[in-house]
C-alpha cells in the first residue's frame, strides 16, 4: 500500500512539473510570437502621421501606424552619431539593445526595428501608451502592488544596463527612461539606449549588481559570443562588441562571487 501511495505521489509530482514546464515554454513562445508580430507591424504598417514631440535630446518623431487591422504609434529616432564620433548618440544602439534583449529572453526592451520613413533611416520602437515613468512614480510616491516583483524587475534591468553600459537606472540621471506599463501587472520596460554600448571593459561605477533572476543569469552563461557578434555587428563596431563581451564575463563572475559569499537563495530569484 505504501509503495502504491509513493508511486501515486511521484506520478502527480512529475505530472505537475511537466505541466509547469509546458506552460512556461508556451508563455515564452507567446512572448516571442508577440515580438515577431510587433516587428512585422513596425516594418510594414502604413505611416498615417508623423510629428516631432517636444523635448528630448535626439531627433525623434511620434509616428501613427496602421496596417488595416490595428492602429498603434511608434517612436522614430533618426540621430546617427556612432563611435568614434563623440559624444556618441545613435538610433542603432537602441536596435542593438533590443536584439540583445531577445537573445537573453529578457523582454524588458520594447520591440524596435530599423526602418526608412520619408527617405530617412532610423529606429522605430513601438510606443508605450499611458505609461508611468519611474521618475514620476517616485515623485508621486506611487507604490507598486507587488513591491518585491517590482524590485526584482529593477534588479534585472540594472544587470542589463551594466551589460550594455547604459545609465538610465544605474546613473539615476534619467529615470524617465524606465517605464511602467499595465497597472494590473506593472510590467517594467527600459526605452532609451541612444548613448549605450560605450567601449568600457569595466562595469558601471556606483551601480553594484547585488541580485539577478535565475533566468537572466543562466541565459547570460549560455549567451554565445559568436551569436552576439553576428546579431549586433550591423549596429556596433568591433571595439563596442569586444567591450560588451568582456562586461558579460564580468557580470557572470560577479554573480558567481555573490553566490559563493551569500548563497543562491540570497542572490538569484525566480
Amino acid at each position: 500500500m505504501k509503495i502504491k501511495i509513493t508511486l501515486v505521489i511521484i506520478f502527480f509530482t512529475c505530472f505537475i512539473f511537466c505541466v509547469w514546464i509546458y506552460c512556461k515554454a508556451l508563455t515564452t513562445d507567446q512572448e516571442s510570437m508577440k515580438r515577431q508580430e510587433l516587428e512585422t507591424f513596425l516594418k510594414t504598417a502604413k505611416v498615417s502621421s508623423y510629428k516631432k514631440p517636444g523635448g528630448g535630446r535626439t531627433d525623434a518623431y511620434i509616428v501613427s501606424l496602421d496596417d488595416g487591422k490595428i492602429k498603434r504609434r511608434g517612436f522614430f529616432k533618426l540621430t546617427d552619431r556612432t563611435r568614434p564620433i563623440t559624444p556618441a548618440d545613435s538610433y542603432k544602439y537602441g536596435i542593438a539593445a533590443y536584439e540583445l534583449d531577445k537573445l537573453l529572453d529578457l523582454n524588458r526592451v520594447p520591440a524596435t526595428v530599423e526602418r526608412e520613413i520619408e527617405g530617412e533611416k532610423g529606429s522605430l520602437m513601438i510606443f508605450l501608451e499611458a505609461s508611468l515613468s519611474e521618475r514620476e512614480r517616485r515623485l508621486k510616491k506611487i507604490e507598486p502592488p507587488d513591491p518585491k516583483a517590482f524590485e526584482n524587475a529593477l534588479e534585472d534591468i540594472k544587470v542589463f544596463e551594466n551589460l550594455v553600459y547604459s545609465l538610465s537606472l544605474c546613473g539615476q540621471k534619467d529615470l524617465g527612461d524606465i517605464l511602467i506599463m499595465d497597472k494590473e501587472d506593472w510590467k517594467v520596460w527600459i526605452v532609451d539606449f541612444s548613448e549605450a554600448f560605450a567601449p568600457r571593459l569595466e562595469l558601471i561605477p556606483d551601480c553594484p549588481i547585488t541580485r539577478c533572476s535565475r533566468k537572466l543569469y543562466l541565459n547570460l552563461m549560455k549567451l554565445d559570443d559568436n551569436e552576439v557578434t553576428a546579431k549586433l555587428k550591423p549596429y556596433l563596431n568591433n571595439e563596442e562588441i569586444k567591450a560588451l563581451l568582456e562586461r558579460k564575463k564580468a557580470i557572470i563572475n560577479k554573480i558567481k562571487q555573490l553566490i559563493k559569499e551569500k548563497g543562491e537563495e540570497a542572490v538569484l530569484f525566480s
